[in-house]
């Protein structure tokens, strides 16, 4: 990765499969200013939800409400940055969870 590089925002659209997504969010997550927002299409999709879940419940990301119907779910990356302990760690499944902000309004 690249020192001293800070975004204001991304956008995630690629893989549908869990562990890319969590993997592009983690790093993303490197990369977007605290504040910040990440952009997640295919939240429709349950591994791309699931991915997403983790980081609203572990490390603070907030739905993001965009105005106009669309598959595409906006988060706020928490700000302070959270860096979840092992002895913190909470359960992320969407099922559980009635869906989380990336399923809701589908």
């Amino acid at each position: 990765m690249t020192e001293g590089v800070v975004a204001d925002a991304a956008f995630v659209d690629g893989s549908h499969v869990f562990h890319n997504v969590f993997v592009d969010l983690y790093f993303l997550r490197e990369l977007v200013r605290p504040g910040g927002v990440i952009v997640v299409d295919d939240c429709q999709w349950p591994s791309v939800a699931t991915a997403v879940r983790y980081f609203e419940v572990n490390a603070g990301w907030q739905a993001y409400v965009i105005s106009k119907p669309t598959r595409l779910r906006a988060f706020r990356v928490s700000d302070p940055r959270m860096e979840p302990s092992f002895e913190s760690f909470k359960s992320f499944d969407i099922e559980a969870a009635g869906g989380g902000a990336c399923t809701r309004g589908l």
